[in-house]
């Protein structure tokens, strides 16, 4: 074989060799591209990116959501002649966001889904005869449907989102209750008014005559159930008592004769202003400014400015429902607000 043959095949046997080592190469070139388009076709449009976070520490970049795992059954005072302004508002505004809303009324609305009719005056949103059988209307119906249930009247606004932090680390087998306005209590502490302390004469009220006022809150106390403090880690209230819009002195200065400061467990210097970040319910709003919230709250952005980064406080243990409770050894002053 002469020269030219020898440099021939060499050419060829060199050329064989590269084809053979840049094969693995384009394989996963194209494995790589393939399941790029697998993911953006087939995955992306069913994996669920709703709001979830991370319980052992920092939320990711998604929201928290904890419309499943904290379930609150809302039961709303309100009266046919409110059906169409108030109730309608609260059904179009944050009655959206519990697991479970009532409006309970003196008759059924088709118009307003999820009224319940209790045989009652209808000239009267609230009353202790309407309070009592509520109660036992939730107790009998509606016990194991949610975790927490918030009792509020057709003008009070609630962030629910707010609400289900504050009662997060808690059980809902603690006998336990927050208020006011809106009064939230946990699915053991429903249970323990209803079967201890309504039947009761000496633990609750037995007259139906009156507004409802504090006999309520009597009714929780005389059973031992936990008030539960609603302030923030910085004292602020998160539960107000006076509407949004009220700029009186009244407010902002300490009077002990006050209707505003005798309802106060703990006084702040700040009156109104010192507002929680983390507000969960303001009473006497109007149905015309339930819509602004929403809007305030949930839509209107200021362009550039940062959020902060929030975590979950830690779960509480579990209390059984059938033990007295003390407040001063369930409530760690860790997460006294």
């Amino acid at each position: 074989m002469d020269r030219k043959e020898f440099v021939f095949l060499d050419r060829k046997n060199q050329h064989s060799v590269a084809a053979s080592s840049s094969r693995p190469l384009l394989f996963l070139l194209l494995g790589i591209g393939i399941g790029y388009l697998l993911t953006q076709v087939v995955l992306w449009p069913i994996i669920d990116l709703r709001s979830y976070s991370n319980r052992a520490g920092k939320t990711t970049p998604l929201d928290i959501n904890l419309t499943d795992e904290v379930r609150v059954l809302c039961f709303v005072y309100t009266k046919p002649i409110n059906h169409k302004t108030q109730a309608k508002a609260v059904r179009e505004t944050w009655g959206r966001r519990c697991n479970k809303l009532l409006f309970l009324s003196s008759g059924v609305d088709r118009n307003l889904s999820g009224s319940v009719a209790l045989p009652v005056s209808p000239y009267f949103r609230e009353s202790w005869k309407k309070t009592k059988m509520a109660l036992k209307y939730l107790y009998d119906h509606h016990l194991t449907d949610a975790d927490w249930f918030l009792e509020a009247d057709d003008e009070t606004y609630v962030l629910m989102e707010n609400l289900r932090y504050m009662v997060y680390p808690y059980s809902p087998e603690m006998a336990i209750y927050f208020g006011s306005p809106g009064t939230i209590m946990s699915r053991a502490a429903l249970r323990r008014v209803v079967e201890v302390s309504m039947p009761n004469p000496s633990k609750c009220e037995p007259k139906d005559s009156g507004p409802t006022g504090g006999k309520l809150k009597e009714c929780f106390q005389n059973v031992n159930l936990v008030e539960g403090n609603s302030y923030d880690s910085k004292g602020r209230r998160r539960m107000y008592l006076i509407e949004p819009q009220a700029r009186s002195n009244f407010y902002l200065r300490y009077n002990p004769k006050f209707w505003f400061w005798k309802f106060l467990a703990h006084r702040t210097q700040e009156g109104i202003f010192a507002w929680s970040n983390y507000a969960v319910s303001f009473p006497f709003v109007q149905h015309r400014y339930m819509h602004c919230f929403e809007y305030m709250i949930y839509r209107l952005r200021v362009f550039g400015r940062k959020l902060p980064v929030e975590t979950l406080p830690a779960k509480l243990e579990n209390i059984k429902e059938d033990r007295p409770v003390n407040a001063e050894e369930e409530v760690p002053p860790d997460y006294a607000y």
